[in-house]
């Protein structure tokens, strides 16, 4: 497995995310900064980190009825958690992004928030295999998603 990749302002969670990979034995983690019209990598950890270089984006469905949304994008939309166990059978994931181009049907994602309070990225995990997620892992989710929230409050910039 790859070492986790961040922008500068992330680089003290890198060890972090790669021991999340380890211990949620998932494809993939990431710190994702929302935009207008797309969702884009700030920190990469996971087996799957090749798919997902920082920096990278991905199209946000927006208003595109024809188009699958973002997982993420989900979780900014509605700043809630989103965890879909197999997006193969998920009305609204079926056939989006992930799991085409990088056979990532799993998901559980968490908002992040700015000191403002509005949404602004999100933290998640991916992988290839139809799972559950205990309560503790969980909270070890949402554990880096307030390290992150942390140093995003203290730098606004830090999700690139």
């Amino acid at each position: 497995m790859a070492a986790a990749e961040t922008y500068p302002e992330l680089a003290a969670l890198a060890p972090r995310l790669d021991e999340l990979a380890r211990l949620l034995k998932v494809r993939s983690v990431l710190v994702m900064r929302s935009e207008p019209g797309a969702m884009a990598v700030a920190a990469t950890a996971g087996a799957a980190a090749e798919h997902y270089p920082v920096g990278a984006v991905g199209k946000k469905a927006g208003d595109d009825q024809g188009r699958v949304p973002l997982y993420c994008e989900r979780v900014v939309d509605t700043d809630e958690e989103v965890f879909v166990r197999d997006s193969r059978v998920d009305d609204l994931f079926r056939g989006n992004e992930d799991e085409v181009e990088f056979g990532l049907t799993n998901y559980l994602g968490l908002p992040v928030h700015d000191a403002a309070g509005a949404v602004v990225g999100t933290v998640c995990v991916l992988d290839d295999a139809a799972r559950e997620y205990t309560d503790a892992q969980r909270a070890e989710l949402a554990g880096l998603r307030a390290q992150v929230e942390a140093i995003v409050r203290s730098d606004g910039s830090a999700l690139g």
